[in-house]
């Protein structure tokens, strides 16, 4: 039996708009699968010498950055240090923010909300709306509009899917070698 590979539009979107989400969505199921499971340790995991950000850092990072955009780019309003429930939103210097020792079910319903914020805000939008660029408060150096917007975030979060099962798949080696065969 033949399979069907296509793109629907989400409902309750126009349908261009719909597109674009399903692709967000498709990342985002993605991201989902490959931290099924995970255990709080390979959670946590910073490579053998510590300087690699945590599957947890790049589960944070993956909100924070879907937050800011919304924010900056398609509201244009400031980022807001923190939501109703006290979730501390920072970004980086250097290194992405270091986000230890955070169950699993907090990052997922991180990942949950912003999404979600996300949808709603841009839910309502008419094609003309979804091509106006922006110029992001703090941004002087760019326009963007919300349909690139969106683009962005689904090449950003596959590319973070990928350094999440690399860093889970070295894990698992690691953690399956004996303590005394291990380098660090």
């Amino acid at each position: 039996m033949m399979g069907l590979l296509q793109v629907e539009p989400l409902p309750r979107y126009q349908p261009e708009i719909g597109r674009a989400f399903w692709a967000l969505e498709a990342a985002r199921r993605r991201t989902l699968n490959l931290v099924e499971g995970v255990d709080d340790v390979t959670l946590d995991w910073e490579g053998p010498d510590r300087r690699e950000n945590a599957i947890a850092s790049l589960l944070y990072h993956i909100a924070v950055t879907e937050m800011w955009w919304l924010f900056q780019g398609i509201l244009q309003r400031d980022f807001p240090p923190s939501d109703d429930a006290g979730v501390q939103y920072r970004s980086r210097q250097g290194r992405l923010t270091r986000v230890l020792g955070v169950p699993m079910a907090d990052h997922l319903a991180c990942l949950h909300q912003s999404r979600e914020f996300l949808r709603e805000a841009c839910r309502p939008m008419s094609l003309a709306e979804w091509r106006r660029a922006r110029r992001p408060p703090h941004r002087q150096d760019c326009m963007v509009t919300p349909e690139w917007i969106i683009f962005h975030l689904v090449e950003h979060e596959a590319g973070h899917a990928f350094q999440i099962s690399a860093l889970r798949a070295r894990a698992t080696r690691f953690f399956c070698v004996p303590d005394e065969m291990r380098s660090t």
